[in-house]
Order: structure tokens, then sequence, then C-alpha cells
């Protein structure tokens, strides 16, 4: 199960894991770029689609519930959905800030308790994709980053409960990737957007890959990637 399955690294992601011969049920809240997804994923591969607005906890409920009367089990979940938004100086936007925290900390946090049961019966693994902004200053993104603290606190939290009942959990830092959030960021900025100078989301989805083909009995807790070409 692939939450922002529908762009970026999330679409690179479902489309990695389908090629590899995983079946994946993808989650997005544009119903277009949902269906465009869908319709790339070759048919065996489909276990589904979900149309959900993570921002609404109500839907985030419901989610869980439609999943759960689908699927018995799932192997993988990856949350690759996120907000993102610049924080100004003085700025005392609470709306804004609520989204982002919404998007980025409760839904995650709900899907993963919610759907322990599945995650189980399947020794599963949760897949999460944070940011590398973490670990730098991250100037202008204070209610961004003070989410991702946010998901690698409950990450960091949850594991050992999770790891007791055979499911592992991983953290994906990623540094700057050729996505349509970055070329955005970098036109905020008044940079020249170069994407060959970043990581491409396929790269990315191939780490992710990786994980699911970890040894038993092993998990690698935190990953921090950057791109060699911007150094």
């Amino acid at each position: 199960m692939i939450t922002g399955a529908t762009s970026g690294i999330g679409s690179a992601i479902a489309y990695a894991f389908a090629a590899s011969g995983i079946r994946v049920l993808l989650v997005g809240r544009n119903a277009r770029k949902l269906a465009a997804a869908v319709r790339r994923t070759p048919r065996r591969r489909l276990a589904g689609s979900a149309l959900a607005d993570l921002a609404d906890v109500a839907a985030v409920e419901q989610l869980v519930r439609k999943i759960r009367r689908r699927l018995r089990r799932i192997d993988v979940l990856v949350h690759a959905a996120g907000e993102y938004s610049w924080t100004e100086i003085g700025s005392v936007d609470a709306q804004a800030f609520g989204r982002l925290f919404d998007v980025n900390v409760r839904a995650p946090y709900l899907l993963t308790q919610g759907l322990l049961a599945e995650l189980e019966r399947a020794a599963g693994q949760v897949i999460v994709l944070n940011s590398s902004v973490v670990r730098s200053t991250g100037e202008g993104v204070a209610g961004f980053k003070a989410t991702q603290h946010a998901v690698q606190g409950f990450v960091d939290s949850l594991r050992p409960g999770l790891n007791r009942r055979g499911i592992r959990v991983s953290s994906l830092y990623p540094g700057q990737t050729a996505t349509p959030r970055m070329r955005r960021i970098y036109a905020k900025q008044g940079r020249s957007y170069s994407p060959k100078l970043l990581m491409r989301p396929q790269d990315v989805a191939a780490v992710a890959l990786a994980l699911t083909e970890l040894p038993g009995g092993i998990e690698i807790t935190d990953l921090q990637l950057r791109s060699l070409t911007r150094y």
C-alpha cells in the first residue's frame, strides 16, 4: 500500500514495486491523477486504489476501514504522501501549519496504527519517506521541518512495539530529488532548476525496493540519501 502514489517519489515507488512483481494498492487525493496511475499499473500487479485526502481525519479513518475490508494482510506500507509549504518570518497561518501536521504526521500515524493487524499477519514492513531537512537548518520551512521531526519521533517510538510483532520499520531521508515539488521550491527561491544535478525519483524507489528484499530478521532503521552530482 503506497500513499502519495500519483506523483514524485510515491509514483516511482509504485512503478518499481509493480515492475518487481509486487501487487500494489495506490492511494492518492486527486481523482484524475489516481486514475492515470491505475492505468499505468499492469492489471495483474494492481491490488486496487483508494481516493483519500489525508488532511481529513474522517477520510483517513474511512480509508483504514476500506483497506481492512479489502486486504487481510499488508506486506509493505509506504508513507510517501506529504505536504510542503514555506513558513515566512512572522507568519501566523495556523491553517497552513495544521494541514502540514495533518498530512505529514497524523495521517501516517493513524494509518500505521490502524493497519497494525494486517501488517502483523504478513510480518510486514513500514517504509516512511521523511526528508533530509531534519538534518539541516531548513531556513524558511519551519512548519514543514517541525512535522518531519515529529514523524521521526513517532516512528522511533513505535518501532520497538512493531518489531516485537515482527514488523520492520525504515525511514528514508532523501535529499533534493527531481520532483514537481522540488521544481516549485527552486522557483520560489529564484534558483535555476537543473534536474540532472538532483536524485531521480527512480533512484529513491530503487532503495525503497531494496529495503523489502533484506534478509529476514534485520532492518535498516534510518537511511539518508543524497546526490553525488551536487558535490
